[in-house]
């Protein structure tokens, strides 16, 4: 088949895979990189973008929002000894202290007396004695042990309103456009008016064509499920994190993925793997074939703590998913239902091409675009053809990067029709290792609501031809 799999993979960019040595490993079965201020390493993020972009600049990065991910922010291991007395201080940054303990989290002062302080993975809980200053306290040391750098703090039996997009979000933002980003995702997310803040407040930086990923991970955004696809350019289910609310209401992990494909907006879903005899195994294969069943777009690829198996967990679900992802399940060919006038035209069209390809022995699917619409329509038909796309806007040059089976090319703003089919030629080789016949089967596709395309030329319908004959 072709040179890339039908399936993306996100990877989150932690210290094990933020060496140049280890990314170089992994850069061409990794489609998106997905960073967050909220990590262990605020002060490299920007030579991490740049070693990805020198590494292949055709890469997508995501850029997570922080939300209440509240860290420790001590460089070394802490010992605590039970019932002891220690401070605990605000810091942006990290630092370098075994003797007290920093965590960003700047309003210390809010926290109630005798209110506890839990760090996840130190498994080790702090009693609020004594506000000393607005950012600085003194605990009680409940449950002693090894504070581990950088861990996850909750507060127990707090119920603070962090907001979705904190000041400190807008404030990442900002250094992220500066940076290089290409998406944002939003965790958290509760309503659609959580995505149109965050809209509203990148149309403030003059980068309104952003796309966002919203994360589904909470019982308030399953419940708007609709209205936050709605606003948003793709959904990420966090399933760990709602499958009380799901089983409550009686819904399944399938029928809330073809919910959302039937819209054309990318799925993506996590994916965590548990350490077990000091390994990363992959939680569930079976989870993830039934995964591909339902032409689930991406999988992001959670934290992985050892970097010894960063390159063996990738190059295993970078297999399971070549081995899998064309085992779809079969379902009748429809119409999309949410027909609208600003679509029906296009839609019309996208369906008809996705039609000749159950119909007739089809290599591969040409299509130019501008927002990746018609790209995205087609993919969440599970068509078992790639989808080869051209398009001169940056933006869904790297939105393409999370829909399912979509090979992307960046064509300059002078390009036509006649130079496009020159180069879908040299390209459709490349992609198919030269493994093509002159009388294969190639489907181009334009679809818009205008007859013609005056930036390209194209005549807005599905064109079938031999290779040959391009």
């Amino acid at each position: 088949m072709a040179n890339f799999n039908f399936s993306k993979i996100i990877a989150w960019v932690w210290p094990t895979l933020a060496k140049e040595t280890v990314l170089s490993k992994v850069i061409n079965m990794v489609d998106v990189f997905r960073l967050s201020l909220s990590g262990w390493f605020d002060d490299n993020n920007k030579k991490y973008i740049e070693t990805i972009m020198k590494l292949d600049n055709s890469k997508t990065i995501i850029m997570e929002t922080k939300w209440c991910d509240v860290r420790v922010k001590n460089l070394m291991d802490v010992n605590l000894k039970k019932w002891d007395i220690i401070n605990v201080d605000y810091s942006e940054y990290a630092q370098e202290s075994d003797k007290l303990i920093y965590i960003d989290y700047e309003k210390l002062w809010d926290l109630p007396i005798w209110s506890k302080i839990k760090f996840e993975q130190s498994n080790i809980t702090l009693e609020v004695t004594e506000i000393v200053a607005e950012d600085n306290i003194n605990c009680k040391i409940v449950d002693g042990g090894t504070l581990l750098q950088f861990d996850r703090v909750r507060f127990i039996d707090n119920d603070i309103d962090f907001g979705v997009l904190t000041e400190r979000d807008k404030k990442d933002i900002m250094w992220w456009i500066e940076h290089g980003i290409h998406m944002v995702a939003l965790s958290w997310v509760k309503s659609p008016d959580d995505i149109l803040e965050l809209k509203s407040f990148l149309n403030e930086c003059n980068r309104w064509n952003i796309k966002i990923v919203a994360k589904v991970e909470t019982p308030e955004a399953l419940k708007n499920l609709d209205a936050i696809n709605a606003v948003a350019d793709s959904i990420m289910f966090v399933f760990d994190k709602i499958w009380s609310e799901m089983a409550e209401k009686n819904l399944t992990q399938e029928w809330l993925i073809q919910k959302i494909k039937t819209t054309w907006k990318p799925v993506a879903v996590t994916y965590i793997s548990d350490l077990w005899d000091k390994k990363y195994p992959l939680r569930d294969k079976e989870m993830l074939k039934k995964f591909c069943s339902m032409g689930v777009d991406a999988y992001a690829l959670e934290w992985i703590i050892k970097e010894e198996d960063t390159f063996d967990i990738i190059t295993e679900v970078y297999e399971e998913l070549a081995k899998h992802e064309l085992d779809l399940q079969e379902r009748e060919i429809e119409r999309f239902e949410d027909k609208t006038d600003d679509s029906e035209v296009r839609d019309y069209i996208i369906f008809n091409a996705y039609r000749v390809t159950k119909e007739l022995d089809i290599k591969a699917i040409v299509c130019f675009t501008e927002n990746g619409y018609t790209s995205a329509r087609l993919s969440s038909l599970t068509p078992k053809v790639p989808v080869i796309t051209f398009t001169k806007s940056d933006e869904t040059y790297r939105y393409l990067n999370m829909i399912w089976w979509v090979k992307w090319y960046k064509i300059s703003e002078s390009f036509d029709y006649e130079n496009l089919k020159r180069i879908w030629k040299e390209m459709i080789r490349i992609i198919f290792k030269w493994n093509i016949s002159l009388d294969d089967k190639i489907l181009i596709v334009q679809s818009n609501e205008h007859q013609k395309d005056e930036k390209t030329n194209m005549i807005n319908g599905v064109e079938l031809y031999k290779f040959k004959n391009i």
